[in-house]
């Protein structure tokens, strides 16, 4: 074996253990980020109140199936299922102080491990119990009682889709405040329910013209 082999061999392995290094920083250790473990909590089998630092508020948590199939049908909707680890995970990042290409890597690996952490059901609950809908509502719990005297899972599906529809921006959709913007984009929720199998075009229409009234 002459000396430029052995170099190649040398260098190849070097590349090797940098790179299993840096997959093992990206993808197995966790200590650099913030605790997701904690997360479990906000899908809990019965109902509780949580804290946590990165809420506005506390959260009144309740389990998958008192959610509401309605809500359930507007959130993946709205906030597509796919793209529910990235949005926890950005909450999770409230604290950081990073340069912004650091901040943005660690928001991936983070999103990464919660992906493979917990259930697609799970995630559904996590998320739909720690959201911001507006001032004073975290969580949909809190929420659809504070909006419309209700549990989630008494919801009718345009008021489903109204909760759904304030998550793209809160203040601005508030249906006290700004309840034709809310109305507005309700209806695109309901239209976008009825491209997804979701609802009836009929039922949909029937439902658009429906005022928005909250409690």
């Amino acid at each position: 074996m002459n000396l430029r082999y052995k170099i190649l061999l040398a260098m190849t392995a070097l590349v090797l253990i940098f790179v299993a290094g840096v997959c093992s920083w990206l993808f197995v250790y966790t200590g650099d980020l913030p605790d997701f473990d904690h997360l479990s909590q906000f899908a809990p089998n019965a109902q509780v109140v949580l804290l946590d630092s990165c809420l506005s508020g506390s959260s009144t948590s309740i389990p998958f199936d008192r959610i509401g199939k309605p809500f359930q049908d507007a959130l993946v909707t709205a906030e597509p299922s796919s793209s529910l680890p990235d949005l926890i995970a950005i909450t999770l990042m409230c604290n950081r102080r990073e340069r912004a290409a650091q901040y943005e890597l660690d928001t991936i690996r983070l999103s990464w491990h919660i992906r493979i952490h917990f259930s697609e059901q799970q995630l559904f609950t996590i998320y739909a119990n720690r959201a911001y809908f507006g001032a004073g509502m975290t969580g949909v719990q809190n929420t659809s009682k504070d909006l419309f005297h209700k549990d989630p899972e008494a919801l009718s599906v345009d008021e489903a889709a109204l909760i759904a529809g304030l998550l793209r921006a809160p203040a601005a959709l508030s249906p006290r405040k700004h309840p034709e913007q809310a109305l507005q984009r309700r209806n695109r929720v309901l239209e976008q329910m009825v491209a997804k199998g979701k609802l009836s075009a009929s039922d949909a229409a029937r439902l658009e013209a429906t005022p928005v009234v909250t409690q």
